[in-house]
């Protein structure tokens, strides 16, 4: 073969494009402040600009790998999609339908997904792959293995690329997507390979395998043709492409048999090699016949006049030497190919020194993993907290029955109990009765401010859903964007959530304002100065006389162990709420590094019983000792009452100590639950006002895209355009429609083998994981309490930010379809 005519790949042409915005609203609604990213994500928008926006990678295609490889990276760090970080992709079609390539207007298509973004580049770097692989000399074997490698790679593209295409959805996004083109083309780049390979072997091997090469060559090319001729890539292959594909099959078909003809001359079998030549002159004549590329006109009738002399030859040698009987060619051996021209598997990354400019941030899914840990930590901290300060306040309220401890060390008359005075110390110590009377007349101002936030955000996204609603009403199928009442479905879930928290809060409340108003009258007096209190205790008859007694000893014993028990519980309760939670993300972060993405729970899980094991171990001995001590004073007790005497007055006055224990108790948990419950609302009010912005983003994002989807209506309307608008969405209907169908066998691309780990969807939620947002914990100011009330979640299932930012369609999206 004398000459060379190797097909390319037109490339698509991206459309300018700001991801800048966007992006830096997520990553600060998502990760906070803890980390600047705005030059890695300046720089992202940067490569972007200086990778795509040309019109020929073939002399520098360095940047557009570069850039594959980085938003590869942030596949799954941020989740850009339609109603999560929102940045529109346009990219014209690199083919036509109707079997057009080059002039004409090509139709421009455009998508909300990062991965449709990642297609269009991996179609352009397979376009570069053919443009290098067709400019080099293949004089040179330099140049021919290079050639070689480019083609196999760029087959390698187009098969990864059908399985990824259909992996995300995205076959109705391009017309050079459809899963037959994707096949077509990488059957021709494979099939070009082989053909480099069959131009080696012709010059350097024996007939026989030359043969075999060739053979694979001719397959290819079939399969090109094949995967071209379906009724999805007819209309998108360009005509004069299958016609040189189903040409360079018969001209393979015929080296076939040339190379086979003449091992059989050197085998001696002359007839054969006549039948083999007969065969191979068959297959050059149709290929002249049916070639309308002139470019291959010189290859077909360099080829036709070879055999032709070969065949003349051939039989004058056997009529006059030979006499040997020719064979019917229709009835000769298949020649079996040498697939030696395999696709190579796409790398990631494709570049040696590629530096990820987002490594220091987790992937979504991570992020998720580790707040899911933080949240099952929080829930077995309050389940265990709960069980300890839960056995506290029955204890508490036991010994306030019995009026413990203050009934052993009363000595009647008008002098307050030592117990008393230093719980009325500690009452006073802490704010007395005025802090309480503060903070439970706050707590309502808090809460309205949270409401109203949460109030105003959801009247935004109605309003938006109202306004969506009615100009899809009035324009009918031309109004083609997605619906808002699907888009807000996360957001409608997180307003949802905040709006149980807070009706939780509100019973929350309603319990703390019950506690308040039955104990306030004794906390007042717990707040007053001794002498007061001692004014208002009922006078009694000493039981001094008891001091000495063995069971008066033994209970000042049972109260000792009473305090040893408390004591111990507060050091248990430090330490489940100060676990060391650094060993988990390590652990998590080397699961992923490791691929074993699957593996995050059973790494939580593990991590949490290592934890609390021993921590859960220690609180069941706390509170079976608790059941033992209770039995001891209870029993010592009533021993104590069958040896003391009283009164009337005395019994008054052991009612009123006993009144005054219980309010010492109300108002330690009062105390805390009003902090919990203030800090609760201060922490949830950023919150909310996170949420709010995030409703904001959306709802002004919604709104620019209506008033251009508005504009560009209008013009249809002036300019008699109404029908393309029409047409497309009854063509996304038929989408829909098609989707839910069955899907047709499509042609395969050839095989690539096992995909790089990476480089699959990983099997995370649709579409990503959600990043999570730590929720106020701590407020359960009832958990205390048998009221059967639902407990308070002190962490709850978090939900994705929605709308940050937007690059909207700069024109409609039914036209981009």
């Amino acid at each position: 073969m004398s000459t060379y005519h190797f097909l390319t790949v037109p490339p698509k042409k991206a459309s300018d494009v700001n991801l800048s915005t966007p992006i830096k609203n997520f990553i600060k609604a998502t990760f906070g402040d803890k980390e600047d990213y705005s030059a890695s994500v300046d720089g992202l928008n940067s490569l972007r600009a200086d990778s795509l926006l040309r019109m020929n990678y073939k002399d520098e295609s360095a940047k557009l790998l570069r850039y594959c490889d980085q938003i590869t990276a942030i596949e799954h760090k941020l989740p850009i999609t339609e109603n999560q970080i929102r940045i529109y992709f346009k990219w014209q079609d690199a083919l036509m339908s109707g079997g057009g390539l080059f002039g004409g207007k090509q139709k421009t298509s455009g998508s909300w997904k990062l991965a449709f973004e990642k297609a269009c580049v991996l179609f352009n770097i397979g376009h570069a792959y053919s443009e290098m692989a067709s400019a080099q000399t293949l004089s040179m074997d330099e140049g021919m293995k290079t050639a070689l490698k480019y083609f196999q790679s760029a087959a390698g593209i187009y098969s990864y690329l059908k399985d990824y295409v259909n992996t995300n959805s995205l076959s109705d996004s391009s017309i050079d997507f459809e899963p037959a083109v994707l096949a077509s083309l990488s059957w021709l780049m494979l099939a070009q390979a082989a053909e480099l390979i069959y131009l080696k072997a012709s010059s350097s091997q024996r007939d026989e395998t030359t043969a075999k090469v060739a053979m694979h060559a001719a397959d290819c090319y079939k399969e090109a043709y094949t995967s071209a001729k379906t009724e999805s890539a007819k209309k998108v292959i360009p005509e004069n492409y299958a016609n040189t594909m189903i040409i360079k099959n018969l001209l393979f078909l015929s080296k076939v048999e040339l190379h086979a003809g003449k091992q059989a001359q050197t085998d001696k079998k002359y007839g054969l090699h006549i039948a083999r030549l007969e065969k191979a002159k068959e297959f050059v004549d149709q290929a002249v016949n049916k070639c309308s590329t002139p470019a291959l006109n010189p290859m077909l009738r360099a080829s036709q006049d070879e055999i032709n002399k070969m065949l003349t030859a051939a039989r004058k040698d056997n009529d006059f030497v030979y006499h040997e009987r020719v064979p019917d060619h229709r009835t000769l051996d298949t020649i079996l190919a040498q697939q030696i021209a395999k696709p190579l598997p796409v790398p990631f990354p494709f570049t040696t020194d590629f530096k990820d400019l987002f490594a220091s941030m987790v992937p979504i899914a991570l992020n998720n993993a580790l707040a899911t840990f933080s949240s099952k930590r929080v829930e077995i901290m309050n389940i265990e907290v709960n069980r300890l300060r839960e056995a506290t306040n029955v204890l508490n309220a036991f010994l306030a029955s019995m009026n413990l401890p203050a009934a052993i060390e009363d000595s009647g008359g008008r002098q307050v109990p030592p117990s008393v005075l230093e719980k009325s110390n500690d009452v006073k110590r802490q704010g007395g009765i005025n802090m309480l009377d503060k903070m439970i007349n706050e707590l309502p101002q808090l809460l309205t401010r949270n409401k109203e936030i949460l109030d105003e955000t959801v009247r935004m996204l109605d309003e938006e859903e109202h306004s969506d609603a009615e100009l899809r009403n009035q324009f009918k199928e031309r109004w083609t964007r997605t619906p808002s009442n699907t888009l807000t479905v996360p957001l409608r879930e997180e307003a949802k959530k905040y709006l149980e928290i807070i009706d939780n809060a509100i019973s929350a409340d309603k319990i703390v304002q019950e506690k308040y108003r039955m104990n306030r009258d004794c906390i007042v007096l717990l707040s007053k100065q001794t002498h007061e209190i001692a004014d208002e205790l009922p006078s009694a008859s000493a039981v001094g006389a008891l001091k000495d007694s063995f069971v008066v000893r033994e209970l000042h014993r049972l109260m000792e162990v009473v305090s040893s028990i408390k004591a111990e519980r507060e050091v248990i309760e430090a330490e489940l709420k100060n676990t060391d939670s650094d060993s988990v993300r390590t652990r998590l972060i080397a699961a992923f590094q490791h691929g074993n993405h699957q593996d995050e729970h059973s790494v939580v899980v593990n991590e949490i019983e290592s934890i609390y094991a021993p921590l859960r171990q220690q609180v069941g001995e706390s509170l079976s000792k608790q059941e033992q001590l209770v039995e001891n004073v209870r029993r010592a007790n009533q021993q104590f009452n069958n040896e003391k005497q009283g009164n009337e007055t005395s019994q008054l006055r052991e009612e009123m100590l006993k009144n005054l224990a219980r309010a010492y108790d109300a108002y330690q948990e009062l105390l805390n639950n009003l902090k919990e419950g203030t800090k609760f609302y201060n922490d949830l009010t950023p919150l909310l006002l996170k949420f709010q912005t995030k409703a904001s983003d959306f709802v002004f994002a919604r709104k620019t895209e209506k008033d251009d989807l508005m504009k560009d209506i209008q013009k249809n309307i002036v300019g008699g355009g109404a029908a393309s608008s029409t047409t497309t969405a009854v063509k996304q209907q038929a989408n829909q429609v098609y989707s839910a169908a069955a899907p047709p066998v499509q042609p395969l691309a050839p095989s690539t083998g096992p995909y790089p780990p990476n480089s699959g969807a990983l099997p995370y939620p649709n579409p990503y994981m959600q990043p999570f947002f730590p929720m106020p914990p701590g407020y359960n100011p009832y958990q205390f309490f048998s009221t059967g009330a639902p407990p308070y979640p002190m962490a709850i299932p978090q939900y994705p930010p929605q709308g940050y930012g937007v690059e909207h369609p700069g024109i409609a999206k039914g036209k981009n379809k």
